[in-house]
């Protein structure tokens, strides 16, 4: 197969495709994935710039060395709940700031008194945070528990330890909402997570002077105050807790003072105790506590490291592959392009290890192999012209992301010239009515949402019709119909979209009204005529657009709306192109400022067929009155406005019209009188 698609390429295109594909297996398939894990976790272990923990911290481990001091007293592993009373115990009068403690008590023990003893002691202490999973709280905070001793954990202090490793069984992300970590934080840290900026396992971090204790000489200085806690607390009630614990005295010396005022993470470091982690850094395995200790220095540190998605790497490996074949044009040793493929890949490497500094991980393996891909096809003059048209392409992709353009540009990137050429075409502005003491009824973050839904609904009932949505300017949209890509009849395109809109927007208004005590109405003007399209602006930043007057008399139009009381207004050529499928009505000749010439001004009003049976009367009355107007026929021309103002009173034109042709019944004015209104504002 892969042969038979070759062979129906032209000679110069033969290399494309299997370089393409071996590329892409590489990277779909594991072998991407691990080296760009291992990758990372040597940037992890070998940062470019080690920046140092967070001051305030400290660990405290059940480790053998915890296991050798306990030994004489007969403890062994798992401990009881009383010696785990007794190390939150002493933590909490060593003056711990924080007590973060990753052992995840899921099952009943066989002394109930020392579950009741231990949840006390938590919910007493107001500086501890338990472990959770995502299925359980500690066994001992049950719905019984919490009614009888009339306290509630809240869940802010209990952490998620469910750790999700990657592929290979190593952890390197953590998610914050619900976690451990995030639970050490009052209130919590609203991030969702990343990948964890690591400072090493327990022995590098001890080295840059974050305590790591094991956790015997706290058991045994908690366990007389355990001991008194039971003796002051016959009911094990938390209230009773609280006051014999805050009645002992603090402890000192060297092991509180290496742990007063810090957050202190409390796991197990010891054989048989099953809470080792393959991770990035340290020794092969280290405790899990790290994991949750790494993730509270980064979110009170520098922060998570950010993962950018592969498939940008993907992109990267195409343009590295491009890099190397613009070598191959123009040099025919491969000499050249070999030098080449190799700084680009020590390039992507350096780039990322870089970037991994400073808190991006830019998986390195594929655009690094691409380069070595890409040394295949280097004789391939037509993949050359491929990357430089996608480079072309990518420069207009940042002046303007209308789907439309894109489209287009990406089937015949010569079907915009640059510079523009003059078309007919036709233009759509819209606006809000009474943006302004809308903004000042209600509050700047609710008017945000506000318009973005009703830019969100305008748009799409625009684009529907075949829009090309130009720009936003605040409130307002600017669209053209019949550019970038053609409508056969954009005028009516544009009718409908106009319609579609404020049909969109009364659908939105019941919803405004309900959240916000606000309705919106928006006024439009669409005209018809000879335009400028094409690509405006600087070599920097460009625009696809269109200009001249026919577009200045579509803003005009919208602006318009509000001397006449309507809602859509069309130049003249829309009018006549549209008077077969749309319902309108003349309203003037219309003289708007910057322009010499009047032009007939119609109201859109819907499509014919479809008006109310009383809108329709109206129309008819007030078209056949403005006809005999037109022709000077002002009496009859009175009669029919009259009419007219019967059916809709409120309508502005109706009305003036039927006085000025009652006035000009019994006084006409001169012969060269037309219907006519000069607008001296924009």
């Amino acid at each position: 197969m892969l042969s038979f698609a070759r062979n129906l390429l032209p000679p110069r295109w033969r290399w494309l495709l299997p370089a393409a594909v071996a590329m892409a297996l590489f990277h779909f398939l594991p072998g991407g994935a691990t080296l760009d894990r291992a990758f990372l976790d040597f940037a992890s272990r070998h940062p470019m710039r080690a920046s140092p923990p967070p001051e305030g911290s400290a660990i405290v481990l059940v480790d053998e060395a915890t296991m050798k001091q306990l030994a004489p007293l007969g403890v062994r592993w798992p401990f009881s709940r009383a010696y785990f009373t007794a190390l939150i115990a002493a933590l909490d009068r060593a003056g711990a700031a924080g007590i973060v403690v990753d052992f995840e008590f899921l099952d009943p023990s066989d002394a109930a008194e020392q579950d009741l003893l231990l949840g006390a002691t938590a919910a007493a202490t107001r500086s501890v945070v338990l472990a959770r999973t995502a299925e359980k709280p500690p066994v001992f905070y049950t719905e019984s528990f919490q009614r009888e001793q009339g306290v509630t954990l809240p869940a802010a202090r209990m952490g998620n330890v469910d750790i999700q490793a990657d592929a290979d069984g190593v952890v390197r992300h953590y998610r914050v909402p619900g976690s451990l970590a995030a639970a050490a934080f009052v209130p919590p840290p609203s991030v969702s997570g990343g990948l964890l900026r690591w400072f090493g396992g327990l022995r590098q971090i001890e080295a840059q002077r974050v305590p790591v204790l094991p956790a015997g000489p706290f058991i045994i200085a908690g366990v007389p105050i355990q001991t008194r806690l039971v003796d002051k607390s016959p009911h094990f009630t938390t209230a009773e807790v609280a006051v014999a614990l805050a009645a002992e005295p603090a402890l000192n010396g060297p092991m509180a003072d290496a742990v007063r005022g810090r957050t202190v993470f409390v796991g197990a470091n010891a054989s048989g105790t099953f809470d080792f982690k393959p991770l990035p850094v340290g020794a092969a395995i280290e405790p899990g506590i790290l994991i949750h200790w790494t993730a509270w220095a980064d979110l009170k540190g520098r922060g998570f490291i950010a993962e950018i998605p592969r498939w940008i790497a993907l992109l990267c490996g195409f343009a590295v592959a491009g890099m190397v074949g613009l070598f191959g044009r123009h040099h025919r040793s491969l000499v050249a392009p070999g030098i080449a493929a190799g700084c680009l890949a020590l390039l992507c490497v350096a780039a990322a290890y870089t970037a991994h500094s400073a808190g991006w991980f830019f998986p390195p393996a594929t655009p690094a192999v691409a380069a070595l891909f890409a040394l295949m096809g280097v004789t391939a003059e037509s993949f050359i012209l491929e990357q430089q048209r996608k480079r072309e392409l990518q420069a207009v992709f940042g002046s303007y992301v209308a789907p439309g353009v894109v489209d287009l540009l990406m089937r015949d990137p010569t079907a915009v010239r640059l510079g523009g050429e003059k078309m007919e075409l036709t233009a759509l502005f819209s606006d809000l009515a009474d943006f302004t003491s809308l903004s000042e009824k209600i509050p700047p973050e609710h008017l945000v949402a506000v318009i973005n839904l009703y830019l969100q609904e305008v748009s799409d009932a625009l684009l529907a019709k075949g829009a090309y949505i130009d720009k936003y300017i605040g409130d307002a949209v600017m669209a053209v119909f019949g550019a970038p890509q053609a409508l056969p009849d954009h005028a009516a395109a544009a009718c409908e979209g106009a319609l579609a809109a404020q049909r969109a927007l009364a659908g939105l208004n019941p919803r405004f009204e309900r959240d916000y005590g606000c309705t919106l109405h928006m006024r439009i003007g669409v005209n018809t005529g000879d335009m400028i399209v094409g690509n405006m602006g600087s070599v920097r930043k460009r625009n696809y657009t269109v200009l001249g007057d026919a577009v200045n008399l579509a803003s005009r139009l919208e602006a318009a709306n509000k001397n006449f009381g309507t809602y859509i207004l069309l130049g003249e050529t829309t009018a006549l192109r549209v008077q077969d499928r749309f319902a309108t009505r003349p309203l003037t000749r219309l003289a708007v400022k910057g322009k010499h010439e009047a032009v007939e001004v119609h109201e859109l009003v819907g499509l014919k067929g479809t008006l109310p049976d009383a809108r329709q009367a109206f129309l008819d009355a007030y078209n056949t009155a403005y006809g005999a107007m037109v022709a000077r026929r002002f009496a009859d021309a009175a009669d029919g406005f009259g009419r007219a103002r019967a059916i809709s009173p409120d309508d502005v034109m109706a009305k003036a019209w039927h006085e000025e042709a009652a006035a000009h019944a019994l006084q006409p004015p001169p012969p060269d009188w037309q219907p006519f209104l000069k607008l001296t504002s924009k």
